[in-house]
């Protein structure tokens, strides 16, 4: 990193791009580190948001009087019913594919970038938006839909109504493949987690790459300077808040896509169809605060971290 200053004309997303660290001569190795910090910080309101989307009254498992009233009420009962640690169950699948999910994410969103610039496309918020989308689907398909059918399943089998049956995250993983096997266990659900994927990280690294370029813009357009962490934590946030809201009907149509009655839908589109006729369309944003707060906390986390490790590991 050079001690001088560059000077530039403002308005385009390289200055997003420089300032969301995707110009790191290591974007895996920081894109894990990253990742597996933040899920570490998070967890706990992930596992909230998920039992609050799978209490279903289209499902047989609805606990009824005894659901859910809301996030604190789902928190206070897990803690004293489980202790604290109660709110990590299912997240070890998720600490497990944090670093990879990480590092597969701003890989392939970094890998992308380079290829549109090789094949002379100018930066732009469009081509960041595609690059983000692209992104999403690979690490969907990579890593966040066996997560996610792990942690999901490990929820939902702590739910009122649960049968409680796994024992740790071994144990889930050996049931899961022995009744569903490999790809109906792990790969369930996988269409509403690609879809989903691609629309957040669409939304984030569009959302991200604005509110950052327009920081920069305020504090005279000088790319060279790292944005304060403060900066980057409320950019990443306000852009992951964005894309949660926008996008929690398709993550609850995934949630039960992905739980223990996933057998129980034909399609995903048959699964909303159940979830709205049952429960009205406000069931699709069931979970939806928690979720919001968990990513806000997440992305900004991710960008920030992100940032700072590859500055970090380009010394070496």
């Amino acid at each position: 990193m050079g001690c001088h200053v560059e000077k530039v004309r403002v308005g385009h997303a390289d200055l997003a791009r420089h300032a969301m660290g995707a110009t790191t001569k290591h974007p895996m190795a920081a894109g894990w580190l990253a990742g597996s910090l933040e899920i570490t910080v998070t967890y706990p309101l992930e596992y909230v948001k998920t039992q609050l989307q799978l209490q279903q009254r289209a499902s047989a498992m609805y606990a009824g009087a005894d659901r859910y009233a809301g996030t604190l009420d789902c928190i206070a009962r897990t803690v004293r019913e489980r202790g604290f640690a109660g709110l990590y169950r299912g997240g070890g699948s998720w600490i497990l594919f944090a670093g990879p999910r990480s590092a597969v994410r701003f890989g392939a969103f970094d890998a992308l970038s380079s290829a549109s610039r090789r094949y002379g496309l100018e930066p732009s918020a469009a081509v960041d938006t595609t690059c983000g989308f692209f992104a999403g689907i690979v690490e969907a398909a990579l890593c966040q839909t066996p997560n996610q059918c792990i942690a999901i399943k490990m929820t939902h089998d702590a739910a009122p109504r649960g049968p409680r049956r796994y024992t740790s995250l071994l144990h889930a993983c050996r049931t899961i493949l022995a009744e569903d096997g490999f790809l109906g266990g792990f790969y369930a659900g996988l269409g509403p987690a690609v879809l989903k994927g691609a629309v957040t990280n669409c939304l984030r690294f569009l959302g991200y790459g604005a509110i950052t370029r327009t920081m920069v813009e305020q504090r005279g357009g000088d790319r060279s300077a790292s944005l304060p962490a403060s900066h980057t934590l409320l950019a990443g946030g306000l852009a992951g808040a964005f894309s949660a809201v926008v996008s929690q009907p398709i993550d609850t149509v995934k949630a039960n896509m992905m739980g223990l009655e996933a057998k129980e839908f034909t399609s995903s589109f048959a699964c909303a169809r159940q979830i709205v006729a049952a429960g009205g369309l406000r069931a699709l944003f069931f979970g939806v605060g928690p979720r919001a707060f968990r990513v806000f906390i997440e992305v900004g986390l991710q960008f920030t971290l992100f940032d700072r490790i590859g500055r970090l590991l380009e010394r070496f």
